[in-house]
């Protein structure tokens, strides 16, 4: 279906002859909003025929939407972002139709990465409350040790495997390697006695590797 507006001039079935010189007049003409003036911040050729062809429809414009999300039907895992969206709704029915950029979103990427950042802070911590125990087993518990004329109390000292051995790095992802080395901070050879202790579940490693440095 098509529309098609057609201008009707006031003057149109009147004859008259007259000179124009010298005489001024003004004709008013308001844009159509649907020509390339009115569209004229469109640069996408295909995107200016589908919103003429939505204005012609009686499609309204929705105000108020920041972000659009979609899911495709046969990978749910996969998502269709548009940031700051245009959208418009059919009046008669609950149809939407959505102008800007797509973008795609990986959930499981982002549930992975965010489990990761789980774990380094709450390794972190872990490190923390234990630094500060230490640091209360080492300090003076008796007016002897703090006149000077016994030794504090030792920490206690825990056994540690050789991290500078190397290891058959055989079944361990090297990038998996990287990643725990670069949480951790621990030796090569640390981070893949953790990924294959823990059957190379990265964040059960990373979580291991922290517990034990």
């Amino acid at each position: 279906m098509s529309a098609h507006i057609e201008e009707v001039s006031d003057h149109e079935g009147h004859d008259h002859d007259h000179d124009h010189e010298g005489h001024e007049h003004t004709h008013e003409v308001e844009l159509d909003p649907t020509s390339a003036a009115a569209l004229d911040k469109i640069q996408s050729r295909p995107e200016r025929k589908a919103r003429k062809a939505l204005l012609s429809l009686g499609l309204k414009k929705v105000s108020g939407i920041t972000r659009v999300t979609m899911k495709r039907p046969r990978n749910a895992q996969i998502l269709l972002v548009v940031a700051n969206p245009e959208v418009f709704k059919s009046p008669n029915s609950d149809i939407y139709i959505v102008f800007g950029e797509a973008k795609t979103e990986d959930i499981n990427a982002q549930q992975q990465a965010a489990q990761l950042a789980a774990a380094a802070a709450a390794a972190e911590a872990r490190e923390q409350e234990a630094a500060g125990l230490e640091g209360k087993e080492d300090a003076p518990t008796t007016l002897e040790e703090i006149a000077g004329d016994a030794p504090p109390a030792a920490g206690k000292v825990s056994a540690a495997a050789d991290d500078d051995e190397e290891v058959d790095e055989s079944g361990v992802d090297p990038k998996d390697i990287e990643l725990v080395i670069q949480q951790v901070g621990c030796s090569r050879a640390k981070a893949v006695r953790v990924l294959k202790e823990s059957n190379g579940d990265l964040i059960n490693a990373i979580m291991a590797a922290n517990e034990n440095e």
